[in-house]
């Protein structure tokens, strides 16, 4: 890492075991450190970065931002540290402050850098046809329940499958493909305040 000082600084561990990934912005870079490997990327080398809703069955809020620079390999960062084996701390406020100035500082350096939001297009429409097959395939299973009579079960059905589709639903809209200014990220990527 530098040694100048900077208030903008982000660590996270993406697991208990692994090594923390460690980010500051100094006056013109980007520096990083990620367990004994470290680096710097100036701001005009950042070429794209995207921007993502990730959540995991240990972090329901979990989003991810992706900085790929033209001399070093793909960063990544994630709005949650893990504390423990099975619990994350959300670390939202933090990730939020750290990534608007660091668009904020990429687009000053007049940087030929691509923001996009979500997932790549080639990844997004396969999610958006589960999502619609799995949407018909419980209304299916719901309806001939329904015909069968068993209304018990087929409510457990709806209930279930309505709340898995809800989470479906959730990520797929979060997620899909789209480019944004640096100076309007779109909230849906970014934790709540």
């Amino acid at each position: 890492m530098s040694s100048e000082e900077s208030p903008y600084t982000y660590m996270f561990k993406p697991r208990l075991m692994g090594p923390a990934h460690e980010f500051a912005l100094s006056k013109d870079a980007l520096d990083w450190a990620i367990g004994p490997r470290s680096g710097r990327v100036s701001y005009p080398m950042i070429k794209h970065i995207r921007l993502g809703y990730k959540p995991t069955s240990m972090a329901s809020s979990r989003f991810i931002a992706e900085i790929w620079p033209l001399n070093a390999q793909k960063l990544f960062m994630y709005s949650v540290s893990a504390r423990s084996l099975i619990d994350m701390a959300d670390q939202g406020n933090d990730y939020e402050r750290f990534l608007r100035e660091l668009h904020r500082r990429v687009e000053a350096s007049k940087a030929n850098c691509v923001y996009e939001a979500g997932f790549p297009a080639w990844r997004w429409w396969p999610s958006v046809i589960v999502a619609a097959a799995t949407f018909f395939l419980i209304a299916y299973i719901a309806f001939q329940g329904f015909v069968a009579g068993h209304h018990a079960l087929t409510g457990v059905i709806i209930l279930i499958g309505g709340w898995f589709l809800w989470q479906i639903w959730n990520i797929v809209m979060r997620n899909r493909p789209r480019s944004y200014r640096p100076d309007a990220i779109p909230e849906d990527v970014l934790p709540k305040a």
